[in-house]
């Protein structure tokens, strides 16, 4: 479920469905109007941008603006083996909008080795962020 908001001290909010529901408002975006406003997408996290990507072609169809987008979390992965950037880089790049997350995976490492209770998974986080993530990140 992705949350869009409104630029204006929130004054409108929907919410969408990665598949069509036929109970309840039904369709995949429920909530107010986008049509003619600026909207902020928000987002848990993101890896490839493929959410991110299909949540902008549905605001843009019904009419938004989209002036950005906001993740909880940036797992800072290689979209492709031939796309050697970042998701956030890429759909930057691909829609001139800004994309900010609000932790990373490297701040996420930091505070796992900075705890004793979750420092035996330092290594497994290096792991995967050596396997799976951009190397400037």
């Amino acid at each position: 479920m992705r949350y869009i908001f409104c630029e204006q001290c929130i004054t409108f909010f929907l919410y969408f469905f990665q598949e069509k529901k036929d109970h309840g408002e039904g369709g995949v975006l429920v909530g107010a109007s986008v049509e003619g406003k600026r909207v902020l997408i928000v987002d848990d996290v993101i890896t490839a941008g493929t959410a991110i990507r299909e949540a902008i072609k549905l605001l843009e169809a019904a009419g938004a603006i989209v002036a950005g987008v906001v993740i909880a979390l940036d797992r800072a992965e290689i979209v492709s083996e031939t796309v050697q950037k970042s998701a956030i880089q890429s759909v930057q790049e691909e829609y001139s909008i800004p994309v900010v997350n609000i932790i990373a995976l490297k701040h996420l490492l930091s505070y796992v080795g900075s705890s004793k209770d979750l420092a035996e998974y330092v290594q497994t986080v290096e792991t995967y962020r050596n396997q799976y993530g951009v190397k400037d990140k």
